[in-house]
């Protein structure tokens, strides 16, 4: 005899149902629609949606309902609700490589120790021999198109409401994160930084004047027409005509210039910043100076400190950073080398340097939206965009926190979220 009857299984049959209806209790402060209502007879809106809500730039933490109309925020009424769960913006994620996502598992470097590789970053990533530019080079555009699906799903999941992505392969690397966009149909948007295939040609060849003058203009002209601006690997990588040609051309067209800086050493520090960037990317070995020169020039920083943990480079002086007054936000970096979970980002950013959760919550959301120029999102206003996510405040994980505001920066999951809108 097994020693389990029928009376056995409706007892544990019964504990299933009435641990189920504790769950549901439990969730009930936000039902599946989020207590989305049509019938407000004094206040005609399309849905609404109740908690504590992370307002403004602050943030500040009230309780009350947002009033939603046309995907925009139209009021906040603070007032007493039933539901605790916070009500939080979309992250911003300032930096991302979503084309290489179908190589997800690549080796770090060669074996030095039996149970250890040393790390190469430029084995990696630099162009044009890099392992990340070989095996871009041999995807059809099927499965271009298709892992870059498969990463925007999961950038939504992860709860982002806008990502800036530095696009490899010219036009067609656009076209194709553009077309795998549509086919996920998701709310979710890219700031596209194009990266001209031509700029991956060799200094020898990129220095002949006519090449410069004709090849390189026409490509980056058709290419400012469908992408936000212009993303450099590094400026040690590329010859000085075609990056005066790339920084003008972006000038001339009201387009962004994104450059890749600092990140394995500073030999290229001074040169990037001499281009008049738009934003930088890394600075992971600036030091005082750099920043100082950085802070004059009102350049944003976009830091990834797990993706420079990830290639050993060490991580970016973020302290430092905010110290000289420069706007610092965050990215997520390559698929290939980190999911793109921008709760981890920003655990990574609270545990390593003991920032503040207001200043974690800024960088994550508000400053990310200011740098790559989306103001309509990024905090929670009357007038902006309902990018917002619910997070359960009864989860096993959030449960108990009586700081939502360090909850938020320090403990909060993926796995916590009940919706996105």
């Amino acid at each position: 005899m097994s020693g389990f009857d029928d009376s056995d299984l409706q007892r544990l049959l019964g504990i299933i149902e009435r641990a189920e209806r504790e769950r549901e209790r439990e969730s009930a402060g936000l039902s599946p629609e989020f207590e989305f209502d049509t019938n407000f007879s004094d206040y005609p809106c399309e849905r609404m949606v109740s908690g504590l809500i992370f307002k403004g730039d602050g943030p500040e933490l009230v309780f009350g309902n947002i009033y939603i109309e046309k995907g925009l925020i139209k009021e906040i009424e603070e007032t007493k609700v039933k539901s605790e769960n916070w009500i939080v913006p979309r992250f911003i994620n300032a930096h991302t490589h979503i084309g290489d996502a179908m190589l997800k598992d690549p080796p770090l470097g060669d074996v030095y120790r039996s149970f250890a590789v040393q790390r190469d970053l430029d084995s990696l990533v630099k162009p044009p021999n890099g392992l990340k530019h070989r095996f871009l080079s041999n995807l059809s555009a099927e499965e271009a198109v298709c892992s870059m699906e498969s990463a925007i799903w999961d950038l939504y999941q992860n709860g982002i409401s806008v990502f800036a992505d530095f696009r490899e392969g010219g036009i067609d690397g656009v076209f194709s994160l553009l077309s795998a966009l549509q086919k996920t149909s998701r709310h979710i948007l890219p700031v596209i930084y194009g990266r001209p295939a031509y700029a991956a040609a060799s200094k020898k060849e990129a220095g002949k004047e006519d090449s410069v003058s004709y090849s390189l203009f026409n490509e980056l002209n058709e290419l400012l027409e469908v992408a936000d601006g212009i993303g450099v690997s590094g400026v040690n990588d590329v010859d000085g005509a075609v990056l005066s040609k790339m920084s003008s051309c972006a000038a001339s067209h009201q387009k962004k210039l994104a450059v890749h800086a600092g990140e394995k050493d500073r030999s290229d520090i001074e040169k990037a910043v001499s281009l008049d960037p738009d934003i930088l990317i890394h600075m992971t070995q600036a030091v005082p100076s750099d920043l100082k020169t950085v802070a004059d020039k009102d350049i944003p920083i976009t830091v990834c400190v797990r993706s420079n943990m990830t290639t050993g480079v060490g991580v970016p002086p973020v302290l430092d950073m905010l110290d000289a007054g420069i706007r610092v936000s965050v990215g997520t970096d390559n698929v290939m080398l980190n999911s793109p979970d921008m709760f981890e980002e920003i655990h990574f950013l609270s545990k390593i340097y003991g920032l503040s959760d207001e200043t974690i919550f800024r960088m994550a959301t508000s400053v990310g939206a200011e740098t790559i120029d989306c103001k309509f999102t990024g905090t929670i206003e009357a007038g902006k965009k309902a990018d917002l996510l619910i997070l359960n405040a009864r989860s096993a994980n959030l449960k108990y926190v009586k700081d939502p505001l360090a909850g938020y920066a320090r403990r909060a999951r993926t796995d916590d979220i009940l919706g996105i809108i």
